[in-house]
């Protein structure tokens, strides 16, 4: 491969540096910059970074030793209001490819050692153990010392999950370690090993146990010590997350995302009516919105139902909240269903909500809250809302992936 020198043109949606060769053809350079001249390897449309001929005044230095090897950020050379204007713009690009505009809200930013999730991997060398995120585009495991973006009581726990994953590894598997950071401390799930059997087994991880601040660990499935709940809350209301639960990534952006869509639909002609919260998992906007209406949370995961009728349980001075067990995603509310409800709210997964945007755009529910970690999902169900006589009102982006190319997003939908 020839080196050669680029110009960077634009920052690319995966947050590369796009160029053009001299052949004409797109190149994408990671960690390279718009307005950067760079010198690059190129191989089948990529270029690899050997260095910066002409920096750009927006490189800063990043918060991480870790960065450029750990995949776990991509943005992290980028300065701030250049880094969340991009966010906006790739939400907005997203609606301009189905033909939708709509002014976007300032970009509602954390602060780093905001992520109370991680989904670490872990395996077994000679001498030690690893734990960290997968190199960019890689299966080479980068161990990490530190991480700026995490809660600190998790990176402070990092040695004594080492030692606690050793006696579960082989040399030749990868642990995924999931830990949650809640009031009652750690709650750590650790799968891809095989079951703990052996009573010796399991009381030797009970003593690793004790160098970290636990609140519960499950191992296989299997919970094998639960020190304390480990509670967490929305609202200000509490909950118990499943094993390896779904929660927001951010308690900071979960509550800020809470505090939004609660001043929407104080605003509404239809307050204090009903409400209806699709996808409802285990109650992080269905708990909420019990202050204001009746709610019927829909869901489909056992574990997160189970949750949440445990947390309605936990909580005083809401109005009722009705469960129903469903897959919206091959039987969603038909508009029939829909009728008599004032506002509606869904959270549905990556690919999106097809199937029950297509009712929701049949009924005549007044006020739509749409949550979604996809703008490309996003943009194509408010594509079908909208030629269903809905108005986008207001779409408010949420950074709660610090330095990722992910945005979490709220559209208010009004007919």
């Amino acid at each position: 491969m020839a080196e050669t020198n680029l110009k960077i043109e634009s920052l690319g949606a995966g947050g590369d540096g796009v160029a053009t060769s001299h052949e004409g053809m797109p190149v994408f350079v990671p960690l390279a910059l718009p307005g950067e001249t760079v010198a690059v390897e190129i191989d089948d449309g990529r270029g690899k970074l050997l260095w910066i001929v002409e920096p750009s005044s927006d490189r800063i230095k990043p918060v991480c030793s870790h960065f450029t090897q750990c995949g776990g950020c991509t943005l992290q050379h980028l300065r701030a209001p250049v880094y969340e204007d991009w966010k906006r713009e790739q939400l907005a690009l997203s609606l301009a490819a189905r033909g939708l505009e709509t002014k976007v809200s300032p970009l509602e930013v954390g602060a780093i050692g905001m992520r109370r999730r991680a989904v670490l991997s872990a395996t077994r060398t000679k001498k030690s153990v690893m734990i960290g995120y997968f190199k960019r585009s890689s299966h080479e495991l980068v161990d990490i010392h530190q991480c700026p973006v995490l809660s600190p009581d998790i990176v402070e726990a990092l040695p004594a999950l080492r030692k606690l994953v050793r006696p579960l590894l082989s040399r030749k598997n990868i642990a995924r370690i999931s830990v949650l950071s809640t009031q009652g401390g750690l709650d750590v799930v650790i799968d891809e090993v095989e079951p703990v059997e052996e009573a010796s087994q399991r009381v030797k991880l009970v003593e690793l146990c004790a160098g970290l601040s636990l609140a519960r660990l499950t191992v296989s499935g299997e919970m094998i010590i639960e020190k304390d709940r480990p509670y967490i809350s929305f609202d200000g209301l509490k909950a118990v997350s499943p094993p390896g639960g779904f929660l927001q990534a951010s308690q900071v952006i979960q509550d800020k995302m809470i505090a939004h869509i609660q001043e929407l639909v104080s605003a509404g002609k239809a307050h204090k009516g009903r409400a209806l919260d699709l996808y409802s998992g285990m109650g992080t906007f269905s708990l909420p919105l019990a202050r204001y209406f009746k709610v019927l949370a829909v869901e489909y995961d056992k574990t997160a139902l189970s949750a949440l009728r445990h947390a309605i349980g936990l909580s005083e001075g809401l109005k009722p909240v009705e469960i129903l067990e469903r897959d919206l995603t091959i039987m969603p509310l038909s508009a029939f269903e829909l009728r008599d409800y004032d506002v509606a709210l869904f959270d549905p997964p990556r690919s999106g909500a097809r199937a029950q945007v297509a009712e929701l755009a049949k009924s005549d529910i007044p006020r739509l809250i749409a949550i979604s970690c996809s703008p490309a999902s996003f943009a194509r169900d408010a594509r079908i809302l909208i030629d269903g006589g809905y108005e986008l009102r207001s779409l408010t982006p949420f950074d709660q992936f610090l330095y990722s190319t992910h945005v979490e997003l709220v559209g208010e939908f009004v007919k």
